[in-house]
């Protein structure tokens, strides 16, 4: 019988988490070591609620929760949205038997940020990809995978209810596969061509002037709503673009980053390089607004320039 330890420090693994106790194969979660956040604090809740063991992680040494998993006669590891990377004598314990699930098309998007990259560089689908923990993060053989479609209008929260739905399915495939030991394993080709860093505060700000209309589209659903959100400047003060439109704009001359359109049907349109883009929602300290609205309550013109920001401390 296979008894798993679940690594993960979100609620989105639930499912996963659910699929293994109704099957009687969770053994434990481990958590992260991290200070308590609103996700974490959920998911620390339902376990408590439903009685599952839990361990901690240690930043730092591995030896009392090698020991723990021991006790707890544990000989399957499964990972996911786990923030830390797992060090050789964890790997050495399990022997092979330690999986992570990464959502992106390895070797596609490698990092730790992979469905934010994928949504802001326009990609239609992605995969839940179960494969191998090894010493290269990201880069062990796979295992299985499972489409998943990506619709325009997904945002990076979107996309991560989507990819914890298909878990269960991906586990239970492989759980099936291992017990009568009959996985075929593959190995990852070495380099992907799209990778998914972590972002940089300066990846966050918008480039009126090289990006083109549809990313910033794109930029703005990524992040929509979250610390990662798409950022501009106005006199000063930063807000954020939380729901952008590709609009024709076919004014030549204009300096991007000019409000060419100010109008309560047509909306706030600011000029791009390749076009236009209406700004749909805008959040700011004082709340969110229409662009329209936003526009009329901060003083903005058509004909006034947002400034562009071409550095940024990085955080």
């Amino acid at each position: 019988m296979q008894r798993y330890a679940v690594f993960s420090g979100s609620c989105q693994s639930l499912p996963a988490i659910q699929y293994l106790l109704q099957t009687s194969q969770l053994a434990c979660v481990v958590l992260v070591d991290a200070e308590p956040n609103p996700d974490l604090v959920q998911l620390q809740q339902w376990l408590q609620h439903h009685q599952v063991t839990t361990l901690s992680y240690n930043k730092t040494e591995d030896s009392v929760l090698v020991a723990q998993l021991d006790r707890l006669a544990v000989n399957r590891g499964l990972i996911y949205l786990f923030r830390h990377i797992i060090r050789s004598p964890l790997l050495q314990y399990f022997n092979d038997g330690l999986v992570n699930i990464h959502p992106s098309p390895l070797p596609e998007y490698r990092g730790p940020q992979p469905l934010y990259w994928q949504i802001r560089n326009g990609e239609t689908f992605t995969k839940l990809t179960l494969h191998k923990v090894s010493e290269e993060v990201d880069c062990g053989d796979i295992a299985l995978d499972v489409d998943i479609e990506i619709h325009p209008f997904d945002t990076t929260h979107c996309l991560y209810q989507k990819t914890a739905q298909a878990l269960p399915y991906l586990i239970s495939q492989f759980c099936q596969l291992d017990q009568e030991n009959k996985i075929e394993w593959r190995k990852q080709d070495q380099e992907g061509l799209k990778q998914a860093p972590a972002l940089l505060q300066s990846d966050l700000f918008i480039d009126w002037y090289t990006t083109c209309a549809s990313d910033i589209v794109n930029m703005a659903r990524a992040g929509n709503f979250d610390s990662l959100c798409a950022y501009f400047q106005f006199r000063q003060s930063t807000f954020q673009l939380l729901q952008a439109t590709k609009v024709d704009c076919s004014l030549k001359g204009v300096r991007p980053g000019t409000i060419v359109e100010l109008d309560s049907s047509r909306g706030l349109i600011v000029k791009t390089h390749d076009g236009g883009v209406k700004l749909d929602i805008v959040g700011s300290s004082q709340g969110c607004f229409d662009g329209y609205r936003f526009a009329l309550l901060f003083g903005l013109e058509p004909g006034q320039v947002i400034e562009n920001i071409n550095a940024c401390d990085d955080a």
